[in-house]
């Protein structure tokens, strides 16, 4: 039950700060701007995004990913939880160190930061999904979902390549990369309440 409640912690420290400081911006779209855009440097709300957003939704990766290892300890022992928690590593980093205005691939040194910590927190998490789905395979509360992790890993690598490029959809692309890893923190955690 823990479990189930820290992925919803999570999908809500996600989700609702990025609605609710994305209102107070004008003229912000969750299409065409990326998330970290609400905490660039210079936006209006920024130290509060950085605070409430970015800040509580690494924190609460970090804690199902400690109450995964602790429900399923044959998780634990490989590199799969390792690589998914950089995610957490991302958030926080984000909340740490703001992009530049639009959110350049090149630009200050603390933008540079920013996206080596969002790169590596989005590769991490989508290895880590693929190694889990692997570790999965022995488990059999979590068997049926090895395939499902490991093909939801695959689909994040292509969103995060198309996330390197500049597009008018790149908002979208995100919340999509996001959505893979967040249903899957759901779907673990719902296998592991009804098993």
């Amino acid at each position: 039950m823990l479990l189930f409640f820290l992925a919803l912690l999570a999908v809500f420290a996600a989700v609702f700060p990025v609605w609710w400081f994305a209102r107070r911006r004008p003229g912000y779209s969750h299409i065409r701007q990326t998330i970290s855009e609400l905490g660039e440097t210079g936006a209006p709300d920024a130290k509060k995004v950085a605070m409430f957003a970015f800040a509580p939704a690494g924190h609460a990766m970090w804690l199902f990913v400690a109450a995964l290892a602790f429900a399923v300890p044959e998780l634990a022992g490989g590199p799969g939880l390792w690589l998914f928690a950089l995610l957490g590593v991302a958030y926080v980093g984000a909340a740490m160190f703001p992009c530049d205005p639009d959110a350049p691939l090149w630009g200050t040194w603390r933008n540079n930061v920013h996206n080596l910590l969002a790169g590596c927190g989005y590769l991490g998490a989508l290895a880590g999904m693929i190694e889990l789905g692997k570790a999965m395979e022995t488990v059999p509360a979590l068997h049926a979902l090895a395939s499902i992790s490991k093909a939801g890993g695959q689909a994040a690598l292509f969103g995060v390549f198309l996330l390197s490029f500049p597009s008018p959809v790149r908002g979208l692309i995100q919340r999509l990369v996001e959505a893979v890893f967040y249903a899957w923190m759901l779907l673990v955690a719902v296998a592991l309440l009804v098993n």
